[in-house]
């Protein structure tokens, strides 16, 4: 391989990274409540049902009668098909197939545990993955110069403590300690001589893995306005993370190391801010609505850094802020038995111009229904199932080597949740 299709290689892995990077944080996990995915996390800042309160918003846990620990487990079924072309910088076209189902399902954990300290003060503690992102393609796809593996993982670490400072206002604060891993592959041309020869018989494969530790914080208020209706307002800081790991470059035919060498991303997951009512409206009956709002328009741009084997660039994203309403019910049914239904609509921060094949995200309408039973004096079982139709969306992307991907991506969501709450 020639110094200079050695550099055009890695020149191209530093722009695959920069666009993950952006589009794997851009996607928030929401699932952070069973009882609140039953009402499609609507007024999940006022509602303060149960301990998972510490993430949408701490104040609410001076609401719980009982200390509890909740163990919670999510699974997420996302499905995201692409259907369409993809050529070379001189227009033929690119082999391979559309990538098979880019959306492998997924399993996400909470726990969240809540124990009062005296009448006024509570403390909490949730351990979470608050942003997350899986899409993964055949290694022959059609983008696979663009994307084969992108995998976001977070685990957060949530202590809270909440203060009941009149009988109407409660506050809440949270710090938020988080582990961010990246996990990232895609395909390289390496017969693309100085941009003169995109023969795609010569493949070979861009794996980058970088990690790191870093914190934020959480803020909530509750204020019961009368007996039947309480307000709440949340707001999650960004928590910035300067990644570092390592990258390599293998040729496919005989799995040979090409180049290899250190990387260094920095990357800023958004802040949040959530208005929500929760409105007893009968001793049976209550309404939860909320509007929250995530500032992704801090994606101007991203910067890595190599150390000489992987060259420093930067990449524009110019991404949007978005909102989120959400509309729910909850219907007392009788001691043991509590049901839930929501609808919600999930702006996506992306605009076709910048969207990739990492994320083909776009916005979202859920439906969802829910269930709790009280198995107990203890022991409370909570289920949540929720439905997103994603709307038509449509990718034109064209790589910093020439390599262009165009068509669509029929997508769709099932959440499935369940969940065990000790009343202690």
């Amino acid at each position: 391989m020639t110094h200079q299709n050695k550099i055009k290689v890695v020149s191209f892995l530093v722009t695959a990274t920069l666009s993950s990077m952006t589009h794997a944080s851009g996607f928030a996990i929401i699932e952070q409540s069973v009882t609140g995915l039953g009402a499609a996390f609507a007024g999940s800042a006022a509602a303060a049902e149960d301990a998972s309160s510490i993430f949408f918003n701490p104040a609410g846990l001076t609401n719980l009668d009982r200390s509890e620990i909740d163990v919670a487990l999510n699974y997420i079924a996302p499905q995201a098909e692409f259907s369409g072309e993809g050529s070379t910088p001189f227009g033929s076209s690119l082999t391979g197939g559309n990538g098979g189902d880019a959306g492998p399902s997924a399993i996400v954990p909470n726990f969240y545990y809540s124990r009062s300290i005296n009448q006024t003060t509570v403390f909490g503690l949730g351990i979470n993955a608050p942003f997350g992102l899986v899409t993964e393609y055949d290694e022959n796809w059609k983008g696979r110069y663009h994307a084969v593996k992108s995998d976001l993982k977070t685990i957060n670490i949530n202590p809270t403590l909440a203060f009941k400072t009149t009988e109407k206002l409660s506050l809440g604060f949270g710090l938020n300690v988080q582990k961010a891993e990246v996990e990232l592959t895609s395909m390289a041309d390496l017969g693309a001589m100085g941009g003169a020869n995109f023969s795609q018989t010569s493949d070979g494969k861009i794996n980058v893995e970088a990690d790191d530790w870093s914190w934020g914080y959480n803020l909530g208020l509750t204020y019961q306005v009368s007996q039947t209706t309480r307000l709440g307002l949340a707001y999650r800081s960004k928590i910035s993370h300067t990644l570092k790991g390592a990258g390599k470059i293998t040729q496919q035919a005989t799995g040979n190391t090409i180049a290899s060498g250190n990387i260094l991303g920095k990357i800023s997951l958004p802040e949040s801010l959530s208005l929500a009512v929760h409105h007893q409206i009968n001793k049976k009956w209550a309404l939860l609505a909320d509007a929250s709002w995530t500032r992704w328009s801090r994606f101007k741009d991203l910067t890595i850094a190599g150390d000489g084997t992987f060259p420093s660039s930067s990449k524009p994203e110019n991404w949007s802020n978005s909102m989120r309403y959400g509309l729910g019910l909850t219907y007392q049914h009788s001691d043991k038995w509590k049901f839930r239904t929501g609808i919600a609509y999930d702006e996506t921060p992306i605009s076709d111009e910048f969207r990739t094949p990492r994320i083909p995200g776009n916005d979202r309408t859920w439906l969802a229904v829910g269930a709790s039973y009280q198995y107990s004096e203890n022991i409370v079982i909570d289920a949540g199932y929720s439905h997103l139709f994603v709307s038509n969306t449509t990718i034109n992307d064209t790589d910093s080597s020439g390599y262009n991907i165009s068509g669509s991506y029929d997508g769709e969501v099932d959440i499935l949740a369940v969940q065990v709450r000790w009343l202690l």
